[in-house]
């Protein structure tokens, strides 16, 4: 690691203290990321969706302690052509319970056969010779392979990785709702530091299951575009018991 951005995680520290003597914080966003939008507020960094880190070089992850076990390290659609999601979603999808009118797909994928629908099941594979990650679809009845290409580029995934998640800060948070106020809290309790093994590990961690892919794919149910396919995201996720199969720990004290 190189001195500066030892010196950026020193006063990453020193800032995360500042704010966790503050306890009970209110959220200054709205929304399911609300925690990590409140601490890059207080952090001063406005709020964007950049694909680079959050602060000096270091990304930042929230993450509730009590309920959410994974870790959502990035998000990329399948890239090997144009509209693949949205050929996905026509191809795969299944009837809303909300409103069967439309279609939804919600999967959760990794290198084991995973069954989402009634006619397919699917299994992401690392394809060495492509320098592609596939994700592969089978029909459930036959287990014959559908003979169609989804997948991410080596050169893409590789991109995103190392440029987002180089380096790493794993904020542990709690919230709570105030139904007289009719705000949420958000309290942050700790910060660890990590670094990046590799793009290899990477892919070791897609083909021994420690990394699963969520695919999250609805439709507009209001406004001009209602009906329509709404992406809410495609997220590659780690379980924090497993982070360090894919980063090393780093040992960055806070101050005393």
């Amino acid at each position: 690691m190189k001195t500066s951005m030892k010196k950026n995680m020193e006063n990453l520290a020193k800032e995360f203290y500042r704010i966790q003597t503050r306890n009970w914080i209110a959220s200054q966003s709205n929304g399911t990321g609300g925690a990590g939008q409140t601490l890059e507020m207080l952090l001063e960094k406005a709020i964007d969706r950049n694909i680079l880190p959050d602060y000096h070089g270091i990304e930042l992850k929230t993450k509730y302690s009590a309920y959410q076990p994974y870790i959502g390290l990035f998000s990329m659609a399948l890239d090997n052509k144009p509209l693949q999601m949205k050929k996905l979603y026509q191809l795969c999808s299944w009837p809303s319970r909300d409103n069967p009118k439309y279609n939804v797909f919600y999967a959760k994928i990794t290198s084991n056969i995973c069954k989402c629908t009634r006619k397919y099941s699917f299994r992401i594979h690392v394809n060495y010779e492509q320098e592609v990650v596939e994700l592969r679809i089978f029909y459930n009845y036959t287990g014959k392979r559908l003979n169609e290409e989804f997948s991410w580029s080596f050169e893409q995934l590789k991109l995103r990785l190392q440029t987002k998640l180089s380096y790493l800060a794993l904020v542990h948070t709690s919230k709570y709702y105030d139904k007289e106020t009719r705000l949420t809290y958000y309290k942050y309790h700790s910060i660890r530091f990590y670094e990046l093994i590799s793009f290899e590990q990477f892919l070791k961690a897609l083909e021994e299951e420690y990394i699963r892919v969520h695919i999250k794919l609805a439709y507009y149910k209001s406004g001009p575009h209602e009906g329509e396919i709404n992406d809410k995201g495609t997220t590659f996720e780690i379980d924090e018991n497993d982070i360090e199969f894919l980063f090393r720990k780093l040992d960055i004290q806070m101050p005393i």
